[in-house]
Formats: C-alpha cells, sequence, structure tokens
C-alpha cells in the first residue's frame, strides 16, 4: 500500500525546482500541515478501531516523510492492536532508532513487551523512558515499570516504582491497587485501606479490588462493607479465582 503514493511524492520532486525560496517555506509548511493531519487522523481512526483506515493515513504520513518516529510508532500500536506481533515489535524498534528520545515509543513498547511476557526488555525501555522527567506520561511509566518488576518477582523494586508513579499522579489507578495490595501483604493496613479506598473513587471495582476490600473489611470489623463487596464479587464475578478464595476463606478447617 505505501509504495502508491511515491508517484506523487516524485511528481512533487520535480516541480519543487521550479519553485522560489518562498514557494519552499510555504510548501515546507503545507507539508508539515499535512502530516499533523495525516497522523491525528491515524490516532482518530486507531482509537475508532477502523485500522484499515488508519493504515490508510499512516501510510500516506510515511510517504511523506519515511523517516517519521511518530508513524512508527502509530504502526506499532496498530499492528499490536492487530495482534500482529512482530510487525508491532518492528516499527517500535524503528519509531525508537530514527529518535531515541521519543519517550512514549519506549512507553509504548515497553507495554508491548510486557504484554507479550519479555519482562527484563519491557523494564530497559520503561526504564530509559523514566529517566526523561520532561515526559507528560511518566506517572503510567513508572506504574508500567512497577507491574513488570512484580512479574519478575521483584517486589521492592516493584514497590518503589509505584510509590514514584503515585507522587507523579496521585490518581493511578493501577499503582493505587498494587500498592494497597502490597502495603496489605506488609500488614500495613491503614496504608493499605486508604489506597484502596482512593482506588476505589477512580474505577468501577475488579475481582482483585473487591476480593481485597474484603480481606481489609474483616480487619477492621466492617461487616457491612464485607457483606456489600462480597455481594457484588458474587453477583458480577461468580467464576473469578478470586471468589473462590472468598469461598476457601470461609470453609472451616
Amino acid at each position: 500500500m505505501r509504495w502508491r503514493w511515491l508517484p506523487l511524492l516524485l511528481a512533487a520532486v520535480l516541480l519543487g525546482g521550479c519553485v522560489s525560496d518562498s514557494g519552499q517555506s510555504k510548501r515546507k509548511v503545507n507539508s508539515k500541515d499535512q502530516m499533523e493531519a495525516l497522523l491525528g487522523l491515524g490516532v482518530g481512526y486507531i482509537r475508532n478501531r477502523e485500522y484499515g483506515r488508519a493504515k490508510e493515513n499512516l501510510t500516506k504520513a510515511l510517504a511523506l516523510d519515511p523517516d517519521s518516529a511518530q508513524a512508527h510508532n502509530l504502526f506499532g500500536l496498530l499492528f499490536q492492536l492487530e495482534g500482529e506481533a512482530d510487525l508491532a515489535d518492528d516499527y517500535f524498534r524503528r519509531a525508537i532508532r530514527l529518535d531515541p528520545k521519543f519517550s512514549m515509543a519506549r512507553n509504548n513498547y515497553g507495554a508491548f513487551l510486557f504484554e507479550q511476557g519479555r519482562y527484563l526488555e519491557a523494564i530497559n525501555q520503561l526504564q530509559i523512558c523514566a529517566e526523561d522527567r520532561l515526559y507528560g506520561a511518566r506517572s503510567q511509566v513508572f506504574e508500567n515499570l512497577g507491574v513488570s518488576y512484580q512479574r519478575l518477582g521483584r517486589t521492592v523494586e516493584a514497590e518503589a516504582a509505584f510509590v514514584k508513579s503515585l507522587q507523579l499522579n496521585q490518581e493511578q489507578p493501577r499503582a493505587l491497587l498494587e500498592l494497597a495490595e502490597i502495603r496489605f501483604q506488609q500488614r500495613t493496613y491503614t496504608e493499605a485501606n486508604q489506597l484502596f479506598q482512593r482506588y476505589g473513587k477512580l474505577v468501577q471495582p475488579s475481582p482483585r479490588s473487591l476480593w481485597l476490600g474484603i480481606q481489609l473489611a474483616r480487619v477492621f470489623n466492617k461487616a457491612d462493607d464485607e457483606a456489600s463487596q462480597t455481594l457484588v464479587l458474587k453477583n458480577i464475578f461468580p467464576t473469578s479465582k478470586e471468589y473462590q478464595l472468598y469461598q476457601d476463606s470461609n470453609r472451616k478447617p
């Protein structure tokens, strides 16, 4: 699909020799605007899961600028969503190679590597990304980093990453839940409960959060809270492992 746009590019190059400097400058501005428009359309279509249309616009973008790290990053996301892991990996790598300081691409690539179970590689990308103090999504980077450390059983490093994530953004949902569970395991129940309450104000309950809430309610002798969360767990997530854990906890030895 990419190649059909090359004749248009070649025509533009040939015409370029006949324009003045001011014309060249104007065309550069127009090209930049066109590039931004194509990338914006690509993002919109990806969000709407219209992947075919996204590919058309991103292909046009790469025809305008084959070295666009942003376009390569978006192709990486698109192919990740389509389940084309090899292509996604290739495009993310190209984006980072084209712009090693492109933190968004590193964060996206780190999340992709985590999804593939390549946790050490994910940590490597996320650690580099975390060094960018100006990156607006650093709280998410540390959240992703913490989850990656957890998968490797490196709880101390995971805890530090979640703490840093919440320092940067007090409303980072997964970091709140993960740190609440760590604090519960450490028997720091008051802090665990505080983190859990903050989490509950941000997102809908999940089996994990309900089971943690039940355990916290038991610690603080809040029978009504335990009963209400048990009801939700039973009615909405009856096949979850957390509901099985709840049932096991009620069986007499």
